[in-house]
């Protein structure tokens, strides 16, 4: 409905600046049939009449388009320096008055692709596939469509032949799973199928199950046309594989060709035809201007005319052959060159192939499609994973690298997951590594499902996988995967000895500010070492993991981390023998070095950037080495200082460390002495640079809980009655202060009837959000079920409602459930628990709400028994939270001592006024207090 909404308000939108656009091309032809000329304007006119014609169908107006397209052409021949004849002119006068009516009353067209049912038919056409399922068995069957619907199909079961025929003929299903024995008989399954292939739709894929196979049931399921052939039990993982293929369910991405021909006519023809094959053809008739299409396509093939002006098709493919990421790229000549000789040097040149003009098109069409399906194979197996299909470990890696470069450019969040099977070597070792396979494939095949496109999916040996998911915060992604897992747990898996089913675990990790791929993965198997020591069979984010433990280098983290460049060291001393000395000493140990003669060169160079240690000498002419440090540590903590000089003094040091120096060297240097000082420094400032990182990514993450927090409680105060019910002889006042920003305790009140109030005090065990959202729930429940009917058994509904989310919360709830008769001023009740309410008579004496129950939750049929009594006029019923009990202990034993605080005559506002001023003298609450309270009025007041 959203939807629905937004399209019809951008359809509204869009008619309204119609009008406009008409009104302005009308003015502006009228001027220029009147014979006043401007470039710019017939200019506008036609980019007016240019966008017209292309978006005028899209918005549902194909008259808009038609007249809209006549008139950008000829204004297109006229700024082209074309005359145009009176007659043509005069045809012009009437495209405009024929744009001019299609804008105002051109109908709709109801197939546009921008209209709503163009745009929920495209939806149905690639929504769930459907799979019929016909078994004697409904048992089976059951189980079957339950392990199939894991892997997003449609599933129905059908025990009875004709009744799966007649849901066929109304509902064309995409596949059916047949067994020989329906309803009918023991061989009804091969006549359903002949039957289900006379479709007026055209024959449907069919798969047959049996028993134990023979020859004879095969030949016969041959011959009825089935697809394929299983035998009980049937392994679901291999089913899938079958059914994905007769579905066609994933389709291939179109081929992408780049022509490259200085003939125009020439490269549209075989543009033409590539295009009615389903391929993506991009054509260019300037060989100077292949590279960037190149680039940017990353087309399946190139297409070269031999002979071009300014770059012949030889010399342009000899350029991309020398780099190599065009190095598995086909590229084809075509060209009306018949010397051998002369297409064979061609081929040297890097070509692949050789095409002589003139070509019969579908010819054509033909050895482009070989030659690039050809060549998806070969790339296939260089960057897939031969089990699974997903990608290697070393192309996963490049990807990653350049999914965390765009997403620093684009500023979007990315998110990784970490994927490990449970157990998986005890699996291998039990089943056989054929079992094992084949889970792994199962997998693989639900993550390429479950996830979009864009989500890159990768193997990295073993049970290990990893996922790259753009633009994704780690909350999305954690709820994405933790669906997968939770599916992929339910799928059982055959083997010799008997259905198996196996879990996986899952860390996530998304990028920060400062985050590059190594540390990004190592935050994700920091996660999946999580989840796996909390128990297995779960997902953890690496924000909650890292409050357990500091980032360790485990065995997945290091085979993903992208080799980073060795340290970069500026040494800065005006002795160049000093100077090339550590710049040998440091470069045969591995580092890269720079150097600097003096102080405002070495400013110079550090403002570039990169470098990650300075070693700079504090006695220099002109700026010293004090005074570049002073200088940089004002504008950054980086880079790394390290001063040296040939001066003894302790002060010397002291002084340069009080400026922001990372360590101290006395000259002469020895090279052990200063290896050692430079690995330290690096690795403090590695460890300082992580902090930073982690402590980014907490603030980060507590602004976002804080906001989160804030909604949620804004949420929860919206919840509870906002205004208390005018209530004839009675004052009715409620207040509800969680401990924290949202909590678990509530109040809610309703008429179920005129003469009838409903009123319920509830407190869920726990605090926080875990506590908030039962209370919700509760409350929810409560109301749905507390009608005019005696409390009792509003309680009795309400046990049985929330029976099973309590247990597997493991919690409970205290809860006092009061219904007020304003007839005859009785109440009824039913305390769960809660104990802490009591009636104020007039004149000071209390009474408990007696008897008492088992909270909510303990008991899946706790029994609660009813009680009953008057309020009479000054009469004051009072229920709080045991928030109270935190400056008051004492009222856990005997609630009567509020008692104290209390005068005859006071309305419940006055009375939680008074009750909430005792927790607000002693400090803040360490749990939620609410108070609810309920006077009937003293008859002179």
């Amino acid at each position: 409905m959203q939807t629905l909404a937004h399209l019809a308000a951008l359809h509204q939108s869009y008619v309204i600046q119609l009008d406009e656009q008409i009104e302005q091309i009308s003015e502006r032809w009228s001027r220029l049939r009147a014979g006043i000329w401007h470039q710019a304007e017939v200019e506008q006119l036609r980019r007016q009449a240019h966008n017209l014609a292309g978006s005028g169908s899209t918005f549902g107006l194909p008259g808009v388009s038609e007249a809209a397209r006549s008139l950008d052409d000829a204004l297109h021949r006229l700024l082209n320096g074309e005359r145009l004849s009176s007659s043509q002119l005069a045809e012009l006068d009437a495209e405009v008055i024929r744009l001019e009516d299609a804008a105002v009353n051109g109908p709709l067209n109801e197939q546009s692709a921008f209209s709503p049912a163009s745009l929920f038919s495209a939806a149905a056409q690639t929504s769930t596939m459907c799979i019929y399922i016909g078994s004697a068995d409904p048992e089976y069957s059951a189980m079957l469509a339950n392990q199939i619907a894991y892997f997003e199909y449609k599933t129905r079961s059908f025990t009875s032949g004709q009744a799966l025929l007649a849901a066929a003929y109304t509902t064309r299903p995409d596949l059916a799973i047949l067994e020989f024995e329906l309803d009918e008989g023991q061989q009804a399954g091969i006549e359903l199928a002949q039957q289900l292939n006379q479709l007026e739709a055209g024959p449907l894929p069919i798969i047959f199950i049996a028993a134990p196979p023979d020859f004879n049931s095969r030949l016969a399921a041959v011959r009825a046309g089935g697809r394929a052939y299983f035998t009980r039990p049937v392994d679901v993982s291999t089913l899938i594989d079958q059914i994905d293929q007769l579905t066609q369910r994933i389709t291939p991405e179109p081929y992408t060709v780049l022509i490259v021909d200085d003939s125009p006519l020439m490269a549209e023809a075989y543009a033409l035809a590539l295009r009615v094959a389903g391929m993506r053809v991009i054509t260019t008739n300037d060989p100077l201007q292949a590279p960037v299409l190149l680039a940017d396509l990353q087309p399946d093939l190139l297409l070269l005319d031999m002979y071009m002006p300014d770059c012949s098709g030889q010399e342009l493919a000899a350029v991309f052959r020398q780099q190599p990421e065009y190095h598995s790229m086909p590229i084809v000549f075509l060209s009306g060159e018949s010397d051998r000789t002369a297409q064979l040097a061609a081929l040297t040149h890097g070509g692949d192939d050789f095409l002589t003009k003139p070509i019969d098109l579908k010819h054509l069409v033909i050895a482009i499609s070989s030659r690039i399906q050809r060549a998806r194979t070969m790339r296939r197996l260089m960057v897939r994973d031969g089990l699974t299909g997903l990608f290697n470990h070393s192309v996963t890696q490049d990807l990653l690298l350049r999914e965390t470069a765009r997403s620093r450019r684009t500023d979007q969040p990315l998110s990784i997951a970490l994927i490990d099977l449970d157990n998986f070597k005890r699996v291998n070792d039990q089943y056989g590594h054929i079992v094992g396979d084949r889970i792994l494939k199962s997998l693989a095949r639900m993550l390429r499902q479950r996830l979009r496109t864009t989500d890159l999916i990768g193997r990295y040996g073993g049970e290990e996988f990893i996922v790259v998911m753009p633009e994704t915060s780690a909350a999305s992604a954690m709820l994405v995967i933790d669906s997968i897992r939770e599916r992929f747990a339910r799928i059982e898996h055959q083997s010799s000895t008997g259905p198996l089913r196996v879990t996986f675990s899952a860390g996530v990790a998304e990028m920060g500010a400062d985050s590059d791929p190594s540390m990004l993965v190592a935050l994700a198997d920091l996660a999946l070492y999580q989840a796996k020591r909390h128990g297995r069979n779960q997902v953890a984010n690496s924000d909650a993991a890292m409050h357990d433990q500091g980032l360790r280098q485990s065995p997945l983290a290091a085979k993903l981390v992208v080799e980073a460049p060795a340290p970069l060291v500026l040494v800065v001393d005006d002795d160049p023998n000093i100077r090339e000395l550590i710049q040998l000493w440091l470069s045969a140990s591995g580092y890269r070095i720079e150097t600097a003669a003096s102080g405002s060169e070495a400013l110079s160079r550090i403002a570039q950037g990169g470098i990650d240690v300075a070693i700079i000498d504090l006695s220099m002419p002109e700026v010293s080495g004090l005074d570049v440090l002073i200088q940089l540590r004002r504008q950054s903590p980086d880079p790394a200082v390290i001063m040296t000089t040939a001066f003894g003094s302790e002060q010397i040091a002291i002084n340069a460390m009080r400026h922001g120096a990372n360590d101290y060297l006395r000259k002469p240097l020895e090279y052990s002495e200063l290896r050692t000082t430079l690995e330290r420094t690096l690795a403090n400032q590695r460890l300082r640079h992580e902090n930073a990182i982690l402590q980014r990514r907490l603030d980060k993450k507590r602004r976002e809980l804080e906001a989160e927090l804030k909604h949620a409680a804004q949420i929860q105060a919206e919840l509870l009655p906002q205004r208390a019910p005018a209530l004839a002889g009675y004052s009715l006042a409620a207040r509800c202060i969680p401990a924290r920003e949202v909590g678990g305790d509530f109040y809610d009140w309703h008429h179920p009837a005129p003469d009838l109030l409903n009123l319920t005090f509830g407190d869920v065990m726990g605090k926080g959000m875990s506590a908030a959202l039962l209370m919700t729930t509760t409350r929810a429940v409560i109301r749905s079920v507390a009608r005019n009917t005696p409390p009792e058994i509003n309680m009795r509904y309400a046990v049985k409602a929330l029976h099973d989310d309590l247990e597997q919360a493991s919690s409970f709830v205290t809860l006092c459930h009061v219904q007020l008769d304003l007839t005859n001023n009785r109440i009824t009740y039913v305390d769960a628990g809660h104990g802490l309410s009591f009636i104020r008579r007039h004149g000071g004496a209390c009474v408990r709400l007696d008897p008492r129950g088992m909270p909510l939750g303990v008991l899946p049929d706790p029994g609660y028994a009813q009680g009953e009594d008057y309020l009479e006029p000054g009469d004051a019923l009072i229920l709080f939270s045991d928030g109270l009990l935190d400056p008051w202990p004492a009222l856990a034993d005997d609630p009567f001592q509020i008692n104290d605080l209390l005068n005859d005559g006071m309305a419940a506002e006055a009375i939680i006024e008074r009750l909430l001023a005792l927790p607000t003298l002693i400090g803040p609450l360490t749990d939620d207090l609410t108070m609810v309270v309920l006077v009937r009025q003293l008859a002179s007041s």
